[in-house]
């Protein structure tokens, strides 16, 4: 029992597991000079149109240009409140600059010198809570752009929840509130972890005119794939253990995922049929690679646990979840072939209405007809955005035609999000070198065996490498 009592705090882990790609740093003291200055958008917050009809004429074409861009996200009528950022400057002679957009709050932290170029950070999931705040970008990116001269804004986007549309509409809003504030930027970038990532990568390929480059860490790029990921997590568990879960349904599932987890065992001590569901999960999550068997240990309760985040499957995320046409795998001498593992798993198709992709843009698997460079980091052992993930957008981005903007790099480590800060710098350094004079950096194929991937990026190995595969 011990072992999956604590799902009921599924919420909150989740959340945890979905974070920033690293601790966001805390400014001492010392190094805050300005703090915190309340631009004049308060007050006229919940109508931006208004306030911008006092800046001028460029800042009024541009705000009527965004308002004309069709809304990605699709609100959950759930009222939610904004807490005001409680951030400070980290550099001497920088400012901060904070606010609210209709139900969004922002946070805007200006360098002393700006090299007139902005950086959006697109913020990961948090958790189904009604209060939302802004979540600043990692310490290790907010050092470097503040180092730069780049000037960053984030949003504390308008809802919790899976909400990548909204996350991508919230944060064009606020590149145009930037706009209005300081003056249009010469160049923008996006850059955005865990959901955070299908921001970016819905916000390429939807706004085409606002981005000249994207960075994508853990990201979950294949769009709604990522919902139906967890969803099979959740089936392949119920196909091995002969447990079935009451999704869908009004029933209590705490009680069935406690058998459930019982049939299986744990992650250092599986039964028979935690061994098969181990080897599904590997062949669903990207087939074997470093690091897979230590990540899966890390993750394997708070994905399941994404079952008590809505077991009747009432939201629209949840609604548009499927795993029709999925083929799983598994190795065959664990006791159970390929072809009665798939004649057990149970099928869900999306409600309908559900995955449209017209009235509903960011509850369908994305495009990858991105429009401008994008670069992205994966952890090879990350079981909740699974690199799988990275595969599914390569894909969809040759079959766009647009191979030639998309760069991928695999980094060996278990975990979500877990990165050394040389490998943020690096990956951010040359998405810059690539956008303003067309270098385009090195990457990986990550189209097939991924079991040696990550070498040339991995800076430094780390202890045990290559793990368990």
């Amino acid at each position: 029992m011990r072992r999956f009592a604590w799902l009921l705090a599924v919420v909150a882990l989740a959340a945890s597991a979905c974070g920033d790609s690293a601790p966001a740093a805390t400014p001492s003291p010392a190094s805050t000079m300005a703090g915190t200055v309340p631009p004049s958008s308060l007050t006229a917050a919940a109508n931006p149109s208004a306030a911008v009809a006092t800046k001028g004429a460029a800042g009024t074409a541009t705000s009527s240009a965004a308002a004309a861009v069709k809304k990605l996200g699709t609100p959950s009528g759930k009222a939610h409140t904004a807490k005001a950022p409680a951030i400070t400057a980290l550099a001497p002679g920088g400012t901060v600059h904070t606010g609210m957009l209709g139900n969004a709050a922002y946070a805007i932290e200006m360098p002393a010198q700006w090299n007139g170029e902005l950086v959006l950070w697109a913020h990961g999931f948090a958790g189904f809570d009604t209060v939302v705040t802004v979540d600043p970008p990692p310490a290790a990116f907010r050092r470097l752009w503040l180092e730069q001269g780049y000037a960053w804004a984030a949003s504390s986007y308008s809802e919790n929840g899976y909400v990548p549309g909204i996350g991508a509409d919230d944060t064009l809003a606020l590149r145009e509130q930037v706009a209005r504030q300081f003056g249009t930027p010469k160049r923008t970038y996006i850059v955005g972890a865990s959901m955070g990532g299908n921001v970016v990568a819905l916000s390429l390929e939807h706004f085409p005119d606002t981005y000249d480059g994207g960075l994508a860490v853990c990201g979950a790029l294949a769009g709604q794939e990522q919902i139906d990921y967890l969803l099979s997590w959740s089936l392949l568990g119920e196909a091995v253990s002969g447990v079935q879960l009451p999704i869908g349904t009004s029933a209590p599932m705490l009680p069935a995922l406690l058998t459930l987890s019982g049939k299986l065992g744990s992650a250092a001590a599986p039964t028979v049929e935690g061994q098969q569901y181990i080897s599904a999960i590997r062949a669903l999550s990207g087939g074997p690679r470093p690091f897979f068997v230590e990540g899966f240990a890390l993750q394997v309760t708070a994905n399941f646990g994404f079952a008590l985040a809505d077991p009747g499957r009432l939201s629209l995320p949840f609604q548009a979840a499927t795993n029709e046409g999925v083929r799983y795998g598994i190795d065959g001498s664990l006791g159970l072939s390929e072809a009665a593992l798939n004649a057990k798993v149970r099928r869900f198709a999306p409600v309908a209405g559900a995955r449209d992709a017209a009235a509903h843009p960011d509850a369908v698997p994305t495009s990858g007809r991105i429009s401008d460079p994008l670069l992205t980091l994966h952890n090879t052992g990350d079981l909740f955005v699974p690199i799988s993930m990275e595969q599914s957008y390569l894909a969809k981005v040759k079959a766009a035609g647009k191979g030639d903007l998309l760069v991928q790099r695999a980094i060996r480590a278990a975990g979500h999000c877990v990165f050394t800060e040389a490998e943020q710098r690096a990956a951010w350094n040359d998405l810059v070198a690539w956008v303003r004079d067309g270098r385009k950096p090195a990457g990986e194929d990550l189209s097939g065996d991924l079991s040696n991937a990550g070498m040339a990026f991995t800076n430094p190995l780390r202890t045990g490498d290559p793990g368990t595969k």
